[in-house]
């Protein structure tokens, strides 16, 4: 079966089941399936598909077709203009972080070779773009769960990152006063957000990267309390938050002793990351 059969095949299939994009959803997966760039198949729609690589395909339609997110379907998820592995150990990386990953990177083009910590690094993404972006940070990156550090580690190594990679829950394990920035995109969905969140969400992507306790704020609140212990003299704290958050969290990081809050819109208008300065 040719290239073009295959996709208009896979595009059919979406277009039937009410999904938004079909032809974005049948090219990725088609792509995958053939371990090939999406550009060969708009180049070359004659070529034949080998049967073995044309049952591969339809695997992974059907388990798109079932609520599997395409990131985890494909194995991968493009963030910041790179592309890294993802599985269901990692949260899927979304646009809105490219917005605390923008404002990390224009901090620490401003500081002379700071020392960065990635808090709860999941696929890395945040902690791998600072450094490609930058070159100028030592990095560090941590997670709770060594199976999300192997997916972490694993993108490192094919973008060229210099990342020091922590198996720690939050800040525990660090010396005090050992970081010039903290970045984090931390659990932050509320018990009643989770429970009105998307089957496709819910069920495949994992619950401790995204519940942050009833409220949202559990994660934060114990990140911000510890990070006043390991973050240096006029070192940042960058957090990504959820939408109506920026009340509860400027207050929570006064209260602790940070200054100069300030907020980043995400392209939505939404105040998605905060940013704040440690004194002692």
């Amino acid at each position: 079966m040719e290239f073009r059969k295959l996709y208009l095949q896979g595009k059919k299939s979406f277009e039937e089941n009410g999904f938004e994009c079909p032809d974005i959803e049948a090219r990725a997966i088609l792509a995958q399936s053939l371990g090939t760039d999406p550009l060969e198949i708009y180049a070359h729609p004659e070529r034949s598909v080998d049967p073995g690589r044309a049952q591969v395909f339809e695997r992974l339609i059907q388990r798109r077709l079932s609520g599997e997110p395409l990131a985890y379907v494909t194995g991968r998820r493009e963030f910041y203009l790179r592309n890294f592995s993802v599985t269901p150990d990692v949260l899927i990386p979304r646009p809105e972080t490219e917005t605390l990953a923008e404002l990390a990177i224009e901090t620490a083009r401003r500081m002379n070779s700071p020392r960065v910590l990635d808090l709860g690094t999941g696929s890395g993404c945040l902690a791998i773009t600072l450094y490609t972006e930058t070159q100028n940070c030592e990095i560090f990156a941590s997670d709770v769960s060594a199976a999300t550090l192997s997916v972490a580690a694993r993108n490192a190594g094919a973008h060229c990152a210099r990342v020091r990679f922590v198996n720690s829950d939050l800040l525990g394990c660090f010396a005090k006063s050992s970081f010039d920035m903290i970045i984090s995109n931390l659990p932050y969905v509320s018990g009643a957000e989770y429970a009105k969140l998307p089957r496709e969400i819910k069920h495949y992507e994992p619950l401790s990267a995204l519940l942050g306790g009833e409220d949202g704020l559990s994660c934060i609140k114990k990140a911000v309390d510890s990070a006043r212990e390991v973050l240096r003299e006029g070192g940042f704290l960058l957090l990504e938050i959820g939408s109506g958050q920026a009340k509860d969290v400027e207050r929570l990081i006064g209260k602790n002793g940070f200054s100069d809050i300030s907020f980043r819109n995400d392209t939505s208008g939404i105040k998605r990351v905060v940013k704040a300065t440690w004194r002692k």
